[in-house]
Formats: structure tokens, C-alpha cells, sequence
């Protein structure tokens, strides 16, 4: 804190954030796809993606669950918002990621080598909306081959009062068997 005295009086200045400023929102949730809003360019879309997501500035950590068909694959990252390297292992291979805030968005910059040995680098925009329902990650892919833009639409699902189930705003999300789905269990169809 500084002091400031003038004519006399006395000031406090406090490092404050400045009304133009966004708050850095906190990612921290359960969110799944939302298949009509998400765009996968020529890839495949996923039949579902869940990621729970912890995040404590400046740490992020992420868990995601993807399944496609009838292959589910299971990646677990961490990040560090400060803009110091973070390394992870994505898809079998070693990744070095920056992760900063441009505004009240989080930029992830992450380079690796994609399955044919070449550079990639993925860019990717995490945003939020303001009333913290619907995150948006909008990647942009570089590799010696060529570039593509993807993006993925997530709704959170929130945690109820019934242990072990989760629900979004239509209310708890069934399994088929009618049973509610339940932390432990695979991500529901």
C-alpha cells in the first residue's frame, strides 16, 4: 500500500483493478459439450466431452473425458495462469504450454509434436459467459500442413443436493435405466 499526502491529507492507494479492466473469471466446474454449438471443422465430433475443471488462480487444472463412437480417452493437464511454462502430456506426447489473461479471457499457447514427429502449436481462447453457464474455448491449430479453427461450447452442470448426482438447468440428468448418474460413473449418453 502506498501513502500519498496532499495539502495535508492523506491518501491510501491500494493496487486496485480499474473499471476498464474484466474480472478474471474462475473456470472452476463441470461442463459438457454442447454438440450443436460446437464446431470440429473436418474432425470428427466427439459424441460427448465432460471436463471438470479446478481452478485456483494461478493454477488450472483440467480433467476431460472424451468418447467418440466407442473409443473414450482420458486426459489430465495442468496449467499456470502467470505466463510461466507448464508441461503435460497430451496424447502421448510432451507438451509445453503459456498460459496468461488477455482480459478476462485465458489464453493457452501449447507446442508439441504432433503423431508425424512435425511442430503443432495450439492456441486456444478460454471465455466465459457472465452469468458463468456457458464456457467457450476456441482453438486455433497450427501445423506444418496447414491451420484449422475448432471450437467447443460447454454448459456447466451443477452439483445437487442428491449425493453423487449432477444436473443442469432442465434438472437432474438420467441414465437410461432411470437411474442418476453419478460421479464415478461414464459420462451419460
Amino acid at each position: 500500500m502506498v501513502l500519498l499526502s496532499v495539502s495535508g491529507t492523506v491518501f491510501s492507494a491500494a493496487a486496485q483493478q480499474s473499471p476498464e479492466t474484466p474480472a478474471k473469471p474462475n473456470f472452476s466446474g463441470r461442463w459438457r459439450m454442447v454438440k450443436d454449438k460446437s464446431d470440429f471443422a473436418t474432425f470428427k465430433m466427439p459424441d460427448i466431452i465432460v471436463r471438470v475443471v479446478e481452478h485456483r488462480d494461478p493454477t488450472l487444472n483440467v480433467h476431460t473425458v472424451q468418447t467418440t463412437g466407442t473409443k473414450t480417452s482420458i486426459a489430465d493437464v495442468s496449467y499456470t495462469t502467470d505466463g510461466s511454462e507448464s508441461s503435460n502430456v497430451i496424447n502421448g506426447r510432451p507438451a509445453v504450454s503459456k498460459t496468461f489473461w488477455d482480459g478476462a479471457a485465458l489464453m493457452i499457447r501449447t507446442q508439441m509434436k504432433d503423431s508425424k514427429g512435425e511442430d503443432e502449436v495450439i492456441e486456444d481462447r478460454w471465455e466465459i459467459t457472465d452469468d458463468q453457464q456457458i464456457l467457450t474455448v476456441s482453438s486455433h491449430i497450427t501445423t506444418p500442413r496447414g491451420q484449422v479453427d475448432l471450437k467447443l461450447v460447454c454448459e456447466r452442470r451443477r452439483w445437487v443436493a442428491k449425493i453423487g448426482s449432477f444436473s443442469n438447468r432442465q434438472g437432474p440428468i438420467s441414465r437410461p435405466n432411470n437411474r442418476t448418474s453419478h460421479a464415478h460413473s461414464p459420462p451419460e449418453a
